[in-house]
């Protein structure tokens, strides 16, 4: 079986497994559900922390934020948006996971 990284990869899918990207354990695999883990627990606190300030300030203006959330019906372009908003975030969260091995460089513990 040939150990070399496929030619017909991108090279723009993302760092290369033991290159620059963060090491906390030995097992890069290990590394990436960490990264992930970490993007997606700083994305949720920023969301939850904003919804919160968002509601405060809506409330302390007389706006039933709640009922009106609920009523909201998106547009064509509100949809759009969302959609990029959501791969980028995807992008942030699991963009750890393309990292591949470099030059037929065998992973530890053989995986």
């Amino acid at each position: 079986m040939d150990d070399q990284p496929s030619q017909d990869v991108p090279p723009k899918l993302g760092e290369e497994i033991y290159g620059p990207g963060r090491t906390y354990f030995d097992n890069v695999v290990i590394d990436n559900l960490l990264d992930a883990l970490l993007e997606l627990s700083a994305a949720v606190w920023t969301y939850h922390d904003r919804v919160n300030v968002l509601e405060k300030v809506l409330e302390e203006r007389g706006i039933r934020v709640s009922e009106a959330i609920e009523a909201h019906l998106p547009d064509a372009a509100e949809l759009e948006a969302r959609a990029a908003e959501r791969a980028l975030l995807v992008e942030r969260v699991f963009g750890s996971f393309v990292r591949r091995p470099v030059g037929g460089r065998a992973m530890p513990g053989g995986e």
